[in-house]
């Protein structure tokens, strides 16, 4: 998923990435235990608002960048931010949805 330029660019431009370690104790356990993840897990996306809310649902099991891209499309819009194009283009495609024509501009 992050071999995908497009989908580290909106993680990177869109968001404050944040990992935590799902096996080291001190401040990351903390965090486990808060938002109720279980240590050793397999990764889980949370999607949060400034004070720690979730944006969207808890879901794990998201490993394809356009999967990723919709779930971030929601969160934006749960914010009531805008929405890239692109990044909304990039959702497109785990839904299965053939586009007749793409226009790009670029300045």
């Amino acid at each position: 998923m992050l071999s995908n330029p497009l989908l580290v660019e909106a993680i990177e431009t869109l968001f404050h990435p944040v990992v935590i370690h799902n096996n080291k104790k001190g401040r990351d356990a903390e965090i486990l235990k808060r938002f109720k993840e279980p240590a050793w897990n397999n990764p889980v996306v949370r999607l949060l608002d400034a004070q720690g809310r979730d944006l969207v649902t808890r879901k794990g099991g998201i490993y394809k960048a356009p999967a990723m891209a919709g779930r971030m499309v929601q969160a934006l819009h749960a914010a009531k931010r805008p929405v890239p194009v692109w990044l909304r283009l990039l959702s497109l495609d785990d839904k299965g949805v053939k586009l007749r024509k793409v226009s790009l501009a670029m300045y």
